[in-house]
């Protein structure tokens, strides 16, 4: 009689827990979301075909697990096992380094020559490729200086080169045994060729035992927020030197010493979707401002940059110039406030903003020095070729009558466009701009 009563108990326990998993699958009453990024399962509508092939079948499959009730719970309890009890993340891009820090896997192979034998093969290869950059750069320079612009190039420094005593083991032990910086390197042919440039990689190392707060944060890839108005600063004196003008200096009005992390010190965490936060050691979030900024010049800037100039973009530091832009990797366009204008591929004003600029910023850590400037050496020389933009126009409209005649090419187009619920010519637009750019970026690549 015990034992059925136990049973009974048990077995409504079980199916109330079914019940409510059943509910939350279906309505996701208790809001639950993980980090990172999920892409949702295409629906399949039901129908004779689809059972019969299985694609039905293979979508509520997919779907139960991607929308199972309290799946983001499970999910994050498992993590919290790995890392509880080896340190381990489920996520293969962060690694837990000595003492806890988190670092991202790309890092980590940069840094211990991964990405270099991946790139060039040999240490000569990757020589032999600088040497070609340097040549390029210093053709940048002279393109840059007929429209009246000078170019700087800033090496940001990243967490394992600044912090290696802390990264997981079998990494320091391969970068111990044989230390190498590939943008040491290119400060050293800076250096050597006069080429405007600031070394943030050595000047980090320099103070990072002075500093009274660590320059990245445990869980945070990008820089601290406690060095951006150090960082702000010194790239405006920089730019007074490069253009002989007065630009304002950054005041710290509150070093704002906080445990609530901004999104940059704490990003690395949310990508391992633990159940329990991590322990946060009170770190600076420094509110700052411009001060001497009566009767300044106002040069039109355009930055080039890596992820790393983000926090830059979103402070005061943008109000020191007139007419400015952020061209993410290359590839993606920002205006001053922080607005996405175009990708660049599409982008018709690239030429009259290099042309208007003072300054070009070009800005990157280790990990994209492998994709030198960003390719920009090869854009300029298109942008300028191309008068601006007038070319581009020319060879996409051509492309796009090329597809019209090519059945097999617009037809493929045609279903992309019914897919995505988008007007066909601006699916035929997206299809050519992207050919070009493949085609250019082809072309750079062998040079």
């Amino acid at each position: 009689m015990k034992n059925r009563k136990t049973n009974t108990i048990q077995f409504i326990i079980l199916m109330v827990f079914s019940v409510a998993m059943l509910i939350q699958g279906f309505t996701h009453l208790i809001p639950m979301q993980l980090s990172g990024y999920s892409e949702e399962a295409k629906p399949v509508e039901l129908s004779f075909k689809t059972y019969s092939d299985g694609s039905y079948q293979d979508y509520l499959s997919e779907y139960a697990k991607n929308d199972g009730g309290f799946r983001e719970l499970f999910i994050r309890a498992y993590n919290q096992y790995l890392y509880s009890c080896f340190k381990e993340f489920s996520n293969e891009n962060v690694l837990a380094g000595e003492h806890d820090e988190l670092y991202l896997k790309m890092y980590l192979d940069e840094i211990s020559g991964q990405t270099l034998r991946k790139e060039f093969g040999t240490m000569d290869a990757f020589k032999e490729a600088a040497q070609r950059n340097l040549d390029k750069t210093l053709v940048l320079i002279d393109s840059l200086q007929r429209h009246g612009t000078e170019l700087l190039i800033i090496e940001a420094p990243s967490k394992t080169h600044v912090y290696p005593e802390f990264m997981p083991k079998r990494y320091r032990e391969i970068y111990e045994a044989e230390p190498f910086s590939i943008q040491e390197y290119y400060v050293e042919l800076y250096k050597e060729n006069h080429i405007n440039h600031i070394d943030f990689l050595s000047y980090f190392k320099s103070i990072k035992d002075e500093f009274p707060y660590p320059l990245y944060s445990l869980y945070g890839t990008h820089w601290a927020e406690s060095t951006v108005p150090f960082v702000a600063d010194s790239i405006l004196r920089k730019i007074e030197e490069i253009l002989d003008v007065e630009l304002p200096h950054i005041e710290i009005v509150d070093q704002n010493i906080t445990n609530t992390y901004s999104k940059q010190d704490g990003e690395l965490e949310g990508l391992t979707n633990l159940v329990f936060p991590l322990p946060k050691p009170a770190l600076p979030q420094p509110i700052f401002r411009l001060c001497d900024t009566i009767g300044k010049n106002k040069p039109n800037v355009l930055f080039v940059a890596d992820s790393y100039f983000i926090q830059l973009h979103e402070s005061c530091f943008v109000d020191c110039f007139d007419q400015m832009e952020y061209w993410k990797y290359n590839r993606e366009v920002y205006d001053k406030d922080v607005t996405f204008i175009s990708d660049m591929v599409s982008y018709t004003d690239a030429y009259d903003v290099i042309d208007n600029a003072d300054l070009v910023v070009i800005m990157c850590t280790a990990p994209y020095a492998y994709n030198y400037l960003f390719g920009f050496c090869g854009s300029v020389n298109d942008y300028f070729e191309d008068a601006g933009g007038k070319l581009m126009e020319m060879k996409i409209e051509g492309l796009i009558e090329y597809i019209k005649s090519t059945p097999e090419w617009y037809e493929s187009i045609k279903k992309q466009a019914e897919e995505k619920n988008v007007p066909i010519e601006d699916m035929l637009r997206s299809n050519a701009i992207y050919t070009i750019n493949m085609e250019r970026m082809k072309a750079h690549e062998k040079q």
